[in-house]
């Protein structure tokens, strides 16, 4: 039998010859057991169970295999919530949370706002949670996808309106109106694949990812039907990839002269998101 540490320092030692992070099996194993710090501190000298000897060894494989532990346990944390993950949407990332909070800082109680390619429903959760008087919808393209997120809106006791379908046209058919947009869609270019982890490639959805057209396929979507479906003085907030802004800048002043249109950076001052009011 084998303590909690003893075989912590193997599956690190395993990472350190595969020349993966050897933070990861602590991670992987606090997730694993829903434990905090302290559990593991309390119990790295306890015998491991059988049944967390089996839990761990099928994780570990998966770990060293590549796949990211957010998919192994199920679970990815956003803005301070639990959310469900699976192989049909996009681990959420912390830098999306700058995006949500400057967004919500832009909308007002009692308006309707509208999250486009939702995933894991991440965003629209956190926003209904900051403000119950938000009236929230979401849209995304899969079916599946949406079955994650109206499972995570059921976790967290909150009711969203999802809506299947691509960009804007759920709203458009069903003639809805919003105060909000937000969207955090796929932007990467199918040329920068090569420049990215492999485990992003290999486990996170590519159609999450990746777009047409240089990676403005969605926006340019998005931006086409804006007129059908945002109320006067609506607040519009796009995740980017850091060297997008200026382009998609000029694609929206060039549509819609009278708009004010921010290029907003994140906390490593990188370009993040596009702002600008109807």
């Amino acid at each position: 039998m084998v303590n909690y540490r003893d075989r912590l320092k193997k599956a690190q030692a395993k990472c350190v010859e595969k020349g993966i992070e050897p933070t990861r099996p602590e991670w992987l194993m606090l997730d694993l057991f829903q434990w905090q710090k302290s559990d593991y501190l309390m119990h790295s000298n306890d015998e491991m169970t059988k049944a967390h000897q089996i839990l761990f060894d099928n994780a570990e494989s998966r770990m060293l295999d590549g796949e990211p532990i957010q998919y192994i346990v199920g679970t990815q944390s956003f803005y301070g919530e639990i959310f469900k993950v699976s192989e049909h949407c996009l681990i959420p990332r912390p830098e999306t949370e700058e995006v949500l909070l400057h967004f919500y800082k832009s909308v007002h109680s009692g308006d309707k706002v509208v999250d486009i390619g939702t995933g894991s429903g991440n965003i629209p959760i956190v926003l209904k949670k900051l403000n119950s008087n938000l009236e929230v919808l979401a849209t995304d393209l899969y079916e599946a996808t949406l079955s994650v997120a109206k499972e995570n809106a059921d976790a967290h006791g909150v009711d969203i309106a999802f809506l299947q379908g691509n960009a804007l046209a759920p709203l458009i058919e069903r003639n809805i109106k919003v105060n909000g947009l937000i969207s955090n869609p796929p932007y990467i270019d199918n040329s920068e694949a090569d420049l990215m982890d492999d485990t992003v490639l290999k486990y996170e959805p590519y159609t999450a990812l990746f777009a047409e057209d240089n990676g403005y396929q969605v926006y340019d979507t998005i931006l086409r039907q804006l007129p059908e479906v945002l109320l006067p003085g609506a607040a519009v907030v796009f995740e980017i990839g850091y060297k997008q802004g200026p382009t998609l800048k000029r694609k929206i002043e060039e549509k819609y002269p009278t708009v004010d249109v921010q290029i907003i950076k994140d906390i490593n001052n990188n370009d993040r998101m596009i702002s600008f009011k109807w």
